[in-house]
């Protein structure tokens, strides 16, 4: 077969051929190109990209075309012509079968387009070969070679223009249309072919990549050497990290996929095929989103630390002020005469031991959030739990003028807890429906076994309820669906959050079931795993 060697079109007359009109306007190649030329008349691009676009798309990416000198000698040939020149045909390949030098002479005599028809055996298989060959002549009549295009028809099948030029364009689209750059190489790595996309990802056309090795594309050793050892083992892959410096010498990072192509005769490896896709962006907003979440880890546990260390520093002297205010309201070391002094100290007396319960509260969220908070397990009676809940809130719902009901089954599981938390959960859930529940309502405390094994703690009550799009904020810290200054009722919206936390410490969750003007239903879930010996309990319907 003639040598084929790199070849840049010169300036020539072609013999006219007829183009294909659809609804009267000229396509193909000549109405890309005038598209092209009005483009640049508009300040696209220059008449020097223009010509590298005619040639990237309809040459080197077109159909498998040719040019001969006026001997038969090929002086070009894109990808296409070189891969059906190199197909093994009986009694050697198709560029041997072509036999130019005739081809040469029957132009130089006819100074016609020329037409060719083959079939012969390959793979099993009769293909047919057919190929036109067109006269390139000067202005002065010489004739100075020929252009040639080939088809390779599978199974000595009939061609069809349209069909193959719909299906040429249809690839070509879906090429144009991807976001990855293609590429082919030969079997030595040695890149013979890349798309336009190249330029966004690289700055480089591709003109500068052909003949280059693939492998010194990727910047860094370790992926360049994976990258060498993933193509060794001759299997297609996906999604293998590389990495590449620009035509700026920046960095950037790419997902490559590819696969080996063998020879259909004798199943030799000619090269490969792949895409890469540039992630560079898309890695730059992944660390900073990382990079954003560490640092908002580390103020949460800042803030949460200083809440720690300045609840441990109000907790000294307020345990001072209750000391003292109680020495005070017993008389330990005298009597207070004047009723408006016992009446301060009552207030002081007061005041900081509900700031000492804020401040505790305060505390044992900011131990659960940095995973500090620690359970003293033990084996735990309900009813005796709820018994002790409820004489600690007795005197809160005599004067609200509120009653309070237990609903147990019959019998009980003991449950594997830490019993100080649980009555710490449950109180503060009492809390709330005292707070919120009018005078005359109701409050019912309850425990019921789920279908699934698990217990539920329950707190009902006939209060005033809330909106369905405020439960999940009221569970958030120091959060009140009533929020203002003069808000009518007080607190610091510390007792569901510590509750939740406290649940989900123990591995349950706590979730809130309300309507404005219907009550709040708070319901504690605690695993299956926690109780002992309840096989024997019925599950709630």
């Amino acid at each position: 077969m003639n040598k084929v060697t790199p070849f840049s079109p010169p300036t020539l007359t072609v013999a006219a051929t007829a183009q294909p009109r659809q609804n009267g306007v000229q396509s193909g190649p000549v109405q890309s190109l005038r598209s092209g030329v009005e483009a640049a008349n508009e300040g696209g691009p220059s008449p020097d990209k223009l010509r590298d676009l005619f040639r990237q798309e309809l040459l080197d990416f077109g159909p498998a075309l040719m040019m001969c000198d006026a001997r038969g000698e090929i002086s070009w040939a894109n990808a296409a012509f070189r891969r059906i020149a190199e197909t093994r045909v009986d009694g050697g390949t198709v560029g041997e079968r072509l036999r130019l030098g005739e081809v040469a002479e029957e132009i130089d005599f006819r100074r016609t387009t020329v037409f060719r028809d083959w079939d012969f055996a390959a793979s099993g298989s009769v293909q047919r070969l057919r190929a036109r060959f067109a006269p390139i002549m000067e202005p002065s009549g010489n004739l100075t070679g020929f252009g040639g295009m080939l088809t390779l028809l599978r199974d000595g099948g009939g061609f069809d223009a349209e069909e193959a030029t719909a299906s040429l364009e249809r690839h070509m689209d879906f090429i144009r249309l991807s976001a990855d750059w293609m590429w082919e190489t030969d079997a030595k790595l040695n890149i013979r072919l890349v798309t336009h996309r190249v330029v966004g990802a690289l700055g480089m056309v591709p003109q500068q990549l052909i003949g280059r090795n693939l492998l010194d594309l990727i910047a860094s050793e370790p992926l360049r050497e994976n990258f060498r050892r993933r193509l060794g083992k001759l299997t297609p892959f996906r999604d293998l990290p590389v990495d590449a410096e620009d035509a700026t010498g920046k960095r950037k990072l790419f997902l490559m996929s590819a696969l080996p192509v063998f020879d259909q005769a004798d199943g030799a490896l000619i090269g490969y095929r792949g895409a890469a896709n540039d992630i560079t962006e898309l890695t730059r907003r992944q660390e900073n989103l990382r990079a954003a979440k560490e640092a908002a880890e580390t103020a949460a546990r800042s803030k949460t630390q200083f809440l720690a260390n300045m609840s441990h520093e109000l907790m000294t002297p307020l345990n001072a002020i209750i000391g003292f205010a109680d020495v005070m309201r017993m008389g330990l070391l005298g009597p207070v005469d004047n009723a408006e002094y016992r009446a301060y100290i009552r207030d002081i007396h007061g005041s900081a031991v509900g700031l000492m319960s804020t401040i505790t509260d305060i505390l044992d969220v900011s131990r659960i959030e940095t995973g500090d908070a620690e359970l003293n397990e033990s084996a735990c009676n309900i009813e005796e739990l709820f018994d002790s809940v409820a004489r600690l809130i007795q005197q809160r719902l005599q004067a609200q003028g509120l009653s309070l009901s237990l609903d147990l089954p019959a019998r009980l599981p003991r449950l594997n807890a830490d019993k100080r938390k649980l009555k710490q959960i449950l109180a503060n859930l009492l809390a709330n429906a005292v707070k919120f529940t009018p005078a005359g309502g109701r409050i019912i405390l309850g425990a019921a076994l789920t279908g699934d094994g698990q217990l539920e703690l329950s707190v009902t009550d006939t209060g005033i309820g809330i909106s369905p799009e405020d439960i999940e904020r009221v569970l958030q810290p120091f959060a009140q669906v009533d929020s203002g200054l003069n808000r009518k009722y007080e607190g610091t919206g510390l007792g569901l959050t510590l509750s939740r936390g406290l649940a989900q410490l123990h591995g349950g969750d706590l979730q809130l079931e309300s309507r404005v003007g219907e009550g709040t239903r708070a319901i504690v879930t605690l695993p299956a795993s926690r109780l002992i010996d309840g096989s024997h309990l019925t599950p709630v319907k």
